[in-house]
């Protein structure tokens, strides 16, 4: 609630010159049965002129243009603030999205986040919107409505709001309901929000295996699955309009039978009568909109604990150091006794690393290598601050790497992982990801030591060529070197390589590797590699197996120990490449 109240305290003055509008709307439309009251006891009462009828006329035509303007302007405050709070809202949402960990991703599918994100902001403009709107006309109205039916009859104004209460009775009753199975259908559509994306984001692998089919029949059953729970809401809804359309007509009969007494017993005047009846109707009718009031109350309600969820996630990297105050980094890094499990909703993740103690000094070019699932991804991963350190530490330059602040981190280290990601964008926007203002010879630099120049020539309009979504046009090996290209120009002190070349042929590999000694030289440089022979080079190897260090050294260090793993991955590596030579 203190974010729905926040919110409304931001555009309050939208909120309360709306409120004023439709006062004056609300006003001046309960002053036409009023007059049409004094018109019509004067027509029985044989005083009504002409003249008099001619001014009632031309007042109740200005009234009803004046309300006209009125009703106006009170929606444009009211349902232009849903608006503008909805655009801070989405703002505020996408800007916090951008703070969170890793952490936060592992738990949550794209698909729910973009249904949270689209879906979940429509139902909050409702809410502040049309739901703010009606509830603020439905209680000014009946506060001028039930007065002025005071006046003319109280005991028949009594009788008229007898069924109410078990209105809200039922009201009350049925919110829950609607409520829970609202939360149901949103739920269902991060669902099929989730597998489109993931169908068009695979769209090739599926068409490549033949599971066009399977996937329409998947999605199909998603699809029945929301229409059923939106049936159900909408079976919950309709209850709360039957029940307030019935009692709205209980209360109209009760008013025709017991207000038509009064007039026999001239209690009530013939206009009075007419004009209360004229009350009654739009009370009635504002009433029955408590159903749709009440269904998109509740809907808004669950998109806004589903956002204000997503903002009380917080970033576990650490904040900026006060400005002068944070140190160049050099590259020095060490790991003590560190033990990490990426975070499980159960609590009982295994963990993928355990007691890693390593030291690398700064400048050094260190290779880790291990079977697959060893944990090499893991421990790159922690270096680079994607994951905080929760057991055991990590030291740069000396300093926990959980006490510096993320933006100063990312300034000093680049991570170019096996799987890119590029943007639609030409290639040199996307090299300039990180340096936007790069001039364009640093850029074409960076191209050249990731050896894109030798595919230039492929491309239309080189460097300027368009990528495509997710960088479709390009192929494997030229995605990572424009990932590669992109981690360069941001001149880091740490460059950690996650077997950013396995697309990459042996020869644009050898290539590449000779411009990185050269460029990276008293640089921190940990390369991940599957190939043996990309990391002959190192000034330290680190062998891993089933989360720990298997073994640590010079590559010629390793290579003379016959019996380890090193060792025997070189032996097997150059037995397949013989056999692929044959």
């Amino acid at each position: 609630m203190s974010f729905i109240l926040s919110h409304l305290r931001n555009h309050g003055r939208s909120y309360f010159l709306g409120s004023v509008f439709l006062l004056a709307t609300n006003s001046l439309v309960m002053s036409i049965p009023w007059r049409l009251k004094g018109i019509i006891d004067s027509l029985k009462a044989g005083h009504a002129t002409t003249g008099a009828l001619t001014r009632a006329a031309v007042i109740i035509a200005v009234t009803a243009a004046l309300l006209t303007i009125t009703r106006t302007i009170s929606r444009w405050l009211i349902l232009g603030a849903s608006r503008r709070i909805v655009y801070d809202v989405r703002n505020d949402l996408f800007a916090h999205m951008q703070t969170l960990p890793a952490s936060f991703y592992g738990r949550h599918r794209t698909g729910e986040l973009m249904s949270i994100t689209v879906n979940d902001l429509r139902l909050i403009r409702s809410l502040y919107g049309p739901c703010v709107l009606y509830i603020l006309d439905l209680l000014i109205a009946y506060s001028i409505g039930l007065t002025l039916m005071a006046i003319l009859d109280p005991i028949l104004m009594v009788a008229a709001i007898l069924p109410y209460p078990l209105l809200l009775l039922g009201v009350y009753r049925s919110s829950h309901t609607i409520h829970r199975r609202s939360n149901a259908v949103q739920e269902q559509l991060g669902e099929i929000s989730n597998k489109v994306q993931e169908n068009l984001s695979g769209i090739n692998m599926v068409k490549a295996y033949g599971r066009e089919d399977s996937e329409v029949e998947s999605f199909g059953a998603l699809c029945r699955e929301y229409r059923s729970r939106a049936l159900a809401l909408a079976r919950s809804r309709g209850l709360i309009g039957v029940l307030m359309m019935g009692l709205g007509a209980t209360s109209t009969l009760v008013v025709f039978w017991l207000g038509a007494r009064h007039v026999i017993a001239e209690v009530l005047t013939l206009g009075g009568f007419i004009a209360f009846l004229i009350y009654l109707t739009p009370l009635t009718e504002k009433t029955i909109i408590m159903g749709w009031i009440l269904g998109t109350f509740q809907r808004g309600l669950g998109a806004v604990s589903r956002i204000a969820a997503i903002h009380a996630e917080r970033s576990d990297l650490p904040g900026d150091w006060a400005t002068g105050s944070a140190p160049s980094l050099t590259g020095r890094v060490s790991c003590r006794n560190l033990t990490f499990s990426y975070p499980d909703a159960s609590g009982a993740a295994p963990a993928r690393l355990r007691d890693i103690d390593l030291e690398v000094a700064a400048g050094s070019m260190v290779g880790i290598v291990g079977r697959v699932g060893a944990g090499k991804s893991t421990l790159i991963r922690l270096i680079a601050g994607v994951y905080p350190v929760r057991d055991g530490s990590i030291l740069l330059d000396g300093r926990d790497l959980n006490s510096i602040p993320t933006e100063h981190l990312r300034g000093h280290l680049a991570i170019v992982p096996q799987e890119t990601f590029l943007f639609s964008r030409t290639i040199a926007e996307n090299i300039a990801l990180g340096r936007p203002g790069a001039s364009r010879a640093r850029i074409e630099e960076v191209a050249e030591i990731a050896q894109l120049n030798r595919d230039l020539p492929q491309f239309s309009h080189g460097l300027d060529t368009i990528v495509g979504e997710r960088g479709v046009t390009l192929s494997g090996g030229q995605r990572q070197r424009v990932a590669l290209a992109r981690a360069l120009l941001l001149d880091p002190r740490i460059l950690i390589l996650d077997d950013a070349l396995s697309s990459v042929d042996a020869d644009t590999e050898e290539a590449i590797l000779r411009a990185l000694r050269d460029y990276m030289r008293d640089r921190t440089t940990f390369v991940v590699s599957h190939r043996a022979a990309t990391i002959f080079d190192a000034d330290l190897i680190v062998v891993l197996d089933d989360g720990r260090i298997a073994e640590t050294g010079s590559p010629a260090d390793l290579l003379r120990r016959e019996d380890g793993l090193f060792s025997r991955m070189v032996r097997q590596q150059r037995i397949e490449r013989e056999l692929e030579s044959m």
